[in-house]
């Protein structure tokens, strides 16, 4: 699940500044939400009222400092080393800024496994053009879900602080070196079948000379109204100040695409729902799950699908699930689990009007023993890029930028290292014009 769908689920839906985070764990936005620890089935809440917003102001003094320079870079960006290198850096600012962490998921005792994107959690992200990673952090008994990432281009990705709502308060100042703090925080209580949640965020973004943006989440949900997070905002500021995590630089003769300008930043909140960015119709959904299960049979004709982990054949509609939260004019996401000869694999076709942030990103990495990338142009002069990654599962994805601008994604992860779709396949998915959004009237 990604950082902008975990803000969605936490405190609604967030102001035009958020960043959209896309390589991310769960590419599919879903209506559930965190149980304690991460990311877990669970049954929708009813909105029980938005808590205040508690206004938490950077103070100048109270930081704990972090390292003093930054250390030399000595792996590539865009291979697994230079991720190797981030989940390292990373761990070591947690650590450094509270002693007493204690990781959820650890490969070794206080070495935490980060979970990077995809299905799985394993799909590592481009470091060419930013990283991302995440997991469960404890201290002093406070739990919550720790997401970092860093991106290039600040300036194009993002812009400060430009209002607050009842769901957030933003606080913006200046770091000891010149750098853009912003802190964004949030809440709310929602009523589920357990009972009242409470649901806290805390964001830092830290914009650093050289136009690079780190940012550092906090998002908890407890069963306690106080909301306590495991770091301060002190702590974060810290982390996302800490020289060691940087990316590193742009191999030579690698391309790297610069994402938009964002327009100017807005003197209050969208009003919602506003056309074309309202929810779709149940015709218009409707279309768009028909033109995916024809665009399918017509790649394999004897498709089936399957529930949950099972092998029972089923028909495509039955397993189909799509977010009505998450699908508006402006956006389609949908998927089902796949079933060809004995091959099965989650499948899922995502879609977007405009740039999707890093489901946008049409670079390559060099190429490893799990993973492979090729880019090019399609049939009809969209511009594509398909990733296989192997390592430790077996996913696919397949970017199209079309030549109306809009985006799409089609995913698929394999079970047990197997697709059930070639290349090929997939790609003809992917550039099958049917599957579009609605032209804006």
């Amino acid at each position: 699940m990604s950082y902008r769908q975990l803000l969605d689920e936490a405190i609604g839906d967030p102001p035009a500044s958020a960043i959209d985070i896309e390589q991310v764990i769960g590419r599919q936005r879903r209506k559930r939400r965190l149980r304690r620890w991460g990311v877990c089935g669970g049954a929708a809440v009813a909105v029980l009222g938005v808590a205040a917003t508690v206004a938490l102001v950077l103070p100048p003094a109270g930081r704990l400092p972090a390292p003093a320079g930054p250390p030399r870079i000595t792996t590539v960006a865009g291979t697994p080393e230079d991720v190797a290198r981030l989940d390292a850096a990373v761990a070591a600012a947690v650590t450094h800024q509270a002693p007493k962490v204690k990781w959820k998921d650890e490969i070794s005792p206080g070495r935490p496994r980060w979970h990077h994107g995809g299905e799985s959690g394993t799909e590592l992200p481009n470091t060419i053009d930013h990283y991302f990673a995440q997991g469960g952090i404890a201290v002093d008994g406070n739990e919550a879900h720790l997401m970092v990432q860093i991106e290039r281009f600040a300036s194009r990705r993002t812009r400060m602080c430009p209002y607050t709502s009842p769901s957030y308060t933003c606080q913006d100042s200046v770091g000891p070196n010149g750098e853009r703090i912003e802190v964004l925080t949030g809440g709310r209580t929602d009523q589920g079948s357990a009972g009242s949640i409470r649901t806290s965020s805390q964001d830092v973004r830290v914009v650093r000379p050289g136009d690079l943006l780190v940012s550092v989440t906090l998002i908890s949900w407890s069963h306690l109204f106080d909301g306590a997070l495991p770091l301060t905002v002190e702590q974060q500021t810290a982390i996302a100040l800490d020289p060691a995590i940087a990316l590193a630089p742009v191999p030579p003769g690698v391309a790297v695409t610069l994402p938009p300008v964002p327009s100017e930043a807005p003197s209050a909140p969208p009003s919602s729902p506003s056309p074309p960015s309202g929810r779709f119709d149940a015709a218009q959904q409707q279309r768009i799950d028909n033109a995916v299960f024809a665009s399918l049979r017509r790649q394999v004709p004897g498709v089936k699908a399957v529930h949950g982990a099972g092998t029972t054949p089923a028909d495509l509609a039955s397993v189909w699930t799509d977010d009505g939260r998450g699908n508006t004019a402006d956006e389609y996401w949908g998927k089902g689990r796949l079933l060809v000869d004995k091959a099965t694999g989650l499948f899922s076709v995502q879609i977007w009007r405009t740039d999707p942030g890093f489901y946008g990103d049409l670079t390559c990495a060099k190429p490893t023993k799990v993973y492979k990338c090729t880019a090019g142009v399609g049939p009809h002069g969209e511009k594509y890029r398909t990733v296989t990654n192997t390592g430790g599962s077996a996913e696919r994805e397949v970017n199209v930028r079309r030549a109306d601008g809009s985006w799409l994604s089609v995913t698929l992860a394999g079970d047990g290292g197997k697709f059930p779709l070639t290349p090929a396949q997939q790609q003809a998915i992917a550039f099958d014009p049917a599957i579009a959004l609605a032209p804006v009237k």
